[in-house]
């Protein structure tokens, strides 16, 4: 007897739970998370120009590695199954420019940049 009102007020709590923090929260953060997904898209929309004219430059080896890590960093925070391959396909050509700016190959660096922002550009909005 214990043990079966132990479960139902275990159940109840959680079911008041999901009423309370599932329903109308859950809408909110979905909403919130697609604008910073578009806001995200947009920031880097304007940060790969930067790079890639960083590079175009061919001077500042140190300045586009620290730009290249600040858009991986802002490519975090882009998520969603429409983007899914196209996410890893962007990833892996700014971790090829930057392993292309560490070693030197700017000129390098800056078509792995290019091809990182004609993927980027294919992103549906969230």
């Amino acid at each position: 007897m214990r043990t079966i009102r132990k479960i139902l007020t275990a159940l109840l709590i959680a079911i008041s739970a999901g009423f309370l923090f599932g329903g109308a929260s859950t809408t909110a953060i979905a909403a919130e998370t697609a604008a910073g997904v578009n806001a995200a898209i947009d920031a880097l929309k304007k940060m790969i120009p930067e790079a890639i004219q960083i590079a175009a430059e061919g001077t500042d080896q140190e300045g586009l590695v620290k730009k290249i890590n600040e858009i991986k960093q802002i490519a975090k925070e882009i998520t969603g199954d429409a983007i899914g391959a196209k996410l890893q396909n962007f990833q892996s050509a700014v971790r090829m420019a930057r392993g292309k700016a560490k070693r030197g190959d700017l000129a390098g660096a800056e078509e792995s940049l290019k091809e990182a922002l004609k993927i980027l550009n294919t992103f549906p909005r969230a």
